[in-house]
This record gives structure tokens, C-alpha cells and sequence, in this order.
């Protein structure tokens, strides 16, 4: 999928912190000094001491391991030629730890700020393995709710209902071993009475979706069509590949990115694609996630003005507002020339492509859908420049309705 390599080029990351200064105190008069901690970094804290059980040190300690792991994680897929067997962070000693068949290999992943751990089985063996598995589960198989890479452990696990007595289960573990038996890939066998099951939400733009296992983007815009069609508009880099399943913030399948492989665009037409809601229990809804995720909703759609302020919903960055800069724009993304984009001074990051951009609150008008940045993200500073491809377009191109509200 193109997305990721445009997006590695296009944006840096940057975690910015925002400190609160204390004016000076009389020891008499003393007062606790103010948390310099950012709201939004408190609230993580807290998540993170009340379900990992954590004291407030040693959540702090814990976020900066994570995302040094996270900085290594980066530099561990650029060095190396093919992607590793495993990657994991090892919360009992801070580090990523990442699988590697060869010592070539082990020093890369060292020289990159990780641990390596050599093993015996690559990426490929146990891909192969995998897809074999699936084959052989076909449409599915009573009892048994998954299957996947075992990374830890270097082979392969097949999650199974302990609760269902039924002989199909017994009779695919055996196949799944005698699969996995020639190239002797460890097989592990997990039994829970806690079956997964389908969940449900609300489309609301700037939220997160994800199209298969391919990376991160936003939501648009709600849209409905001919025959009580369902779904939403987004970025057509986020869509190119036909067909994929489509999942929502929560994990849970909202329905199918690019069905049927004409419904993404992303070159000299535009960059806009659909993604079909189908998912048991996903509604519609005409809301834009605002400052602080608030409901903004959207009462039409309209073609942006170069000078008018307009603000901007990713999952990635929340919400910000700048002014429109110029419209009707070609762009070169070094992988796509895409025209009929539109700019603007806001600031963006990765994963908030398709997101969705609306005038200011009063009467939110739909104006666009999320395409690209400059290197300058909303806590790197700079001059920022985000695009973003007018809604209008895509509306028209497969003679969608918006959802709006009053």
C-alpha cells in the first residue's frame, strides 16, 4: 500500500511536552508546585495506574521505556531487509526485543538501540505456516475462535473455546500440528472460556479506522447512498488495495474498505476512497470529533474559500484550526501526483489521513478529507502546511448523500 511509504517521507514524529511554570513562593507560603504534566498525559497516567496497576513513577517510567521501544521499532524495520520474526516490548527490563535468525541480523537490531533474541524460525516460516492454518480452517471451525504468530515463543497459536466439546476442534489441532510437524514450528494450544464477540459503535469523523492490518487512518464523513446504503468517506491512499476489512477504533469490523476495487481513487483524479459501514450494530452518525472529542455536527458541505479558517479531525492529532492557504492545487507526493488539492496552515501527523475537515462551529459545513502534511506535526512547531482533498468530489463521484444533522 502506498500510504506508508508517503507518510514515512511527508511526516517526522514529535512528542512535545508542555510545562507549567510556578511562580516564586515565600517558604512560609509554600504551595504544591502545579503538575507540569499535560492533561492529556495525566489522563493516560491514571488509565495506566488503575489497569496495570502502576504507581504514577513507574507509569512515567514505563511511557518513556515504550516509546524509546517505539523510536527502535522504527529504526529496526529501517535497517533491516525483511521484517523480523517477532518484535515486543519486555515490560521487565524496558527493551524491544526483536527475533532474528541470523547474527548479520542480531547486530543491526542491536546497533538500533534493541535486544535481539536469535531463533530458529523467520518471519516467512511462520507466515507460510499461518496462511496454511487458514486454508485448512476454510469458512471456520466449531470451537475454535483464532489463530495467528506466536512471536514470544517463536511458532504459532490456535486460540480455542475451552467451553466447546465438539470433535471438529480436536480434529484441526491435529491438523494445525501435522502442518507445522516438518519444519518442526512450535504449536500452542490456548484454551479460555472468554470467546470473542463482535462489537458495535458510532461513525463519527476524526475517529480512528483501520483497512486490514496495514496501518492507521481517519474517519471523514458519514455518507449514505441508493438501495439504504451505509458507509464513509476518507483518504484514497487509506483505500487503495480492494476489498479489505475495515475495523474501527474499538477493534471490531465496521465493514469493507474499497469494495469490489472501484471505489478509491488516489492520483490526478484525487485522493478519496469509501469505506462500506456493514458491521452489526455501526450506525451512522453526521459528528466530527472536536476539541477534546466533543460532537461537532456537520449540517452540509460546501467547497473551501482560500482565507476562510477551517479545523481539522484526525485520530492521530485531535483537533486543530488553521486557515485555507490555496485551493486547487496539484500535488507530487513522490509516489503520486494528485491534483484538486486544497491547503491550509493547520498542523497534522501520521494516521490522521482521511480525517475530516469542517468550518468553524455555528453552521459546520463539510469541506474536506485529509490528505498529506509537511514535516512540521502539531507538536514539532514550524511552518505547517496540511492538504486535503475537497468532500464535494467525492460525493459527487459515486452520488453519495452527507449525513447532517440540524
Amino acid at each position: 500500500m502506498q500510504r506508508r511509504s508517503r507518510k514515512a517521507a511527508l511526516w517526522g514524529a514529535t512528542v512535545a511536552a508542555v510545562m507549567v511554570a510556578a511562580g516564586p513562593l515565600s517558604q512560609a507560603h509554600a504551595a504544591p508546585r502545579p503538575d507540569p504534566t499535560p492533561p492529556s498525559a495525566r489522563g493516560m497516567l491514571d488509565a495506566m495506574r488503575r489497569d496495570l496497576g502502576l504507581t504514577p513513577d513507574q507509569a512515567r517510567v514505563r511511557l518513556a521505556q515504550e516509546a524509546e521501544a517505539q523510536r527502535a521499532a522504527v529504526a529496526v524495520r529501517r535497517v533491516l531487509s525483511a521484517p523480523p520474526a517477532g518484535m515486543w516490548f519486555d515490560k521487565a527490563t524496558g527493551k524491544l526485543v526483536v527475533a532474528v535468525t541470523g547474527a548479520a541480523d542480531a547486530k543491526r537490531v542491536r546497533d538500533a538501540g534493541a535486544v535481539p533474541r536469535t531463533v530458529k524460525h523467520s518471519h516467512d516460516a511462520l507466515t507460510v505456516l499461518v496462511r496454511r492454518i487458514a486454508d485448512r480452517a476454510g469458512e471456520g471451525v466449531p470451537g475454535v475462535t483464532g489463530w495467528g504468530v506466536d512471536e514470544r515463543a517463536n511458532g504459532v497459536v490456535v486460540d480455542v473455546d475451552r467451553r466447546s466439546r465438539v470433535a471438529e476442534t480436536d480434529t484441526f489441532e491435529k491438523a494445525v500440528r501435522d502442518l507445522a510437524a516438518p519444519g518442526h514450528i512450535p504449536v500452542r494450544v490456548a484454551r479460555t472460556d472468554r470467546a470473542p464477540r463482535q462489537q458495535a459503535g458510532t461513525v463519527v469523523g476524526g475517529e480512528k479506522w483501520s483497512p486490514g492490518n496495514e496501518g492507521i487512518c481517519s474517519i471523514g464523513f458519514s455518507v449514505t447512498g441508493s438501495s439504504a446504503y451505509k458507509g464513509f468517506v476518507t483518504a484514497g491512499h487509506c483505500t487503495n488495495n480492494a476489498d479489505q476489512v475495515a475495523y474501527g477504533k474499538d477493534g471490531s469490523r465496521i465493514g469493507t474498505s474499497n469494495e469490489g476495487g472501484n471505489h478509491s481513487v488516489n492520483g490526478r483524479e484525487g485522493d478519496f476512497g469509501l469505506v462500506d459501514v456493514t458491521g452489526a450494530g455501526w450506525t451512522l452518525t453526521p459528528d466530527v470529533a472536536g476539541q477534546g472529542g466533543a460532537p461537532v455536527t456537520v449540517t452540509g458541505s460546501q467547497d473551501g474559500v482560500v482565507g476562510t479558517s477551517v479545523c481539522r479531525s484526525g485520530e492521530a492529532s485531535g483537533w486543530h484550526c488553521g486557515e485555507i492557504t490555496r485551493t486547487d492545487q496539484t500535488v507530487d507526493y513522490g509516489t503520486d501526483v494528485v491534483e484538486g488539492l486544497s491547503f491550509t496552515n493547520s498542523c497534522s501527523a501520521p494516521g490522521d489521513s482521511g480525517g475530516s475537515y469542517v468550518t468553524q462551529p455555528g453552521d459546520p459545513q463539510a469541506v474536506g478529507i485529509h490528505s498529506g502534511g509537511n514535516s512540521a506535526t502539531c507538536g514539532s512547531g514550524g511552518d505547517t502546511l496540511t492538504i486535503f482533498q475537497p468532500v464535494n468530489e467525492a460525493l459527487a463521484k459515486w452520488n453519495l448523500t452527507l449525513k447532517t444533522g440540524a
